[in-house]
């Protein structure tokens, strides 16, 4: 039976908290990307982190940085940060209005373009050094083994249904050779809480300053990435659409590989 991943998130820039929204794969239009990890402010939205070459430190936004409004609209809120930056395109000038300690300024910002996690198929994985759900050690990508990684959030209805899918994999005797990590931008406690009366399917990691999740691309839940023996990443992208079954048959593929050079 086919299990049905139906939920795509959506984002203009790449944050802490992502928000799930439906989305069509028809948008032509170069999606805008800000470049900032942040959260809620007293007033405004706080940057917690600015992405290395990003339309925001191009224009000299810092860390620190409180984002007041974009284009005279006031950011009341993370929420409504999104909003605004979706109405523009890549390379959209917009006025951001910030303060910086208790200076309000205010820059010009040509947005830049996102680039979701299908543009890293055939290039490195990016290297990964993230704790265990347990805290008490870190988990690096395994050389010389096929990896399958599960970008997915305890709120995600649709991720329940990959893990599913990804405990069935698993079970699979062909596939005992294929490493499975979930990751999460979610605190610990979190996680702890929603695994209290249950053992994870697999490895879970917590991404807690959602670095992976920048380098990786992640554009929203769930996201599965399948990386090669060599290191090499042969599918990326949201398990709905298809996505999930193509990333299971391509990890199923590459063990099965080794498994014939064998013989």
């Amino acid at each position: 039976m086919r299990r049905k991943v139906s939920c795509g998130i959506l984002v203009a820039f790449l944050v802490n908290g992502l928000i799930a929204e439906k989305t069509g794969s028809d948008d032509k239009a170069r999606k805008p990307l800000l470049g900032v990890v942040h959260t809620q402010a007293a007033r405004g939205v706080l940057i917690q982190e600015i992405m290395p070459d990003s339309a925001a430190e191009r224009a000299g936004l810092k860390a620190g940085d409180v984002i007041l409004s974009v284009n005279k609209v006031e950011i009341l809120n993370t929420r409504q940060l999104f909003t605004e930056i979706q109405k523009y395109s890549a390379g959209t000038v917009v006025a951001i209005e910030y303060m910086r300690r208790t200076r309000i300024e205010t820059l010009q910002v040509a947005l830049g373009e996102r680039l979701d996690a299908t543009s890293l198929v055939n290039e490195r994985a990016p290297a990964i050094a993230l704790p265990l759900l347990s805290g008490k050690s870190i988990w690096s990508l395994p050389k010389g083994k096929v990896v399958i990684l599960d970008f997915w959030a305890t709120w995600c209805g649709p991720c329940e249904g990959v893990r599913h899918a990804l405990e069935d994999f698993r079970r699979k005797k062909e596939n005992s050779a294929v490493e499975i990590a979930g990751i999460t931008n979610e605190d610990m406690a979190t996680v702890k809480a929603f695994y209290r009366n249950r053992n994870p399917p697999y490895t879970i990691l917590i991404d807690a300053t959602n670095d992976i999740g920048l380098k990786y691309r992640v554009a929203g839940y769930p996201t599965l990435v399948v990386i090669d023996r060599d290191g090499m990443v042969r599918f990326a992208g949201f398990a709905s659409g298809g996505g999930l079954e193509a990333a299971l048959k391509m990890a199923h593929e590459l063990a099965a590989e080794r498994m014939g050079k064998g013989k």
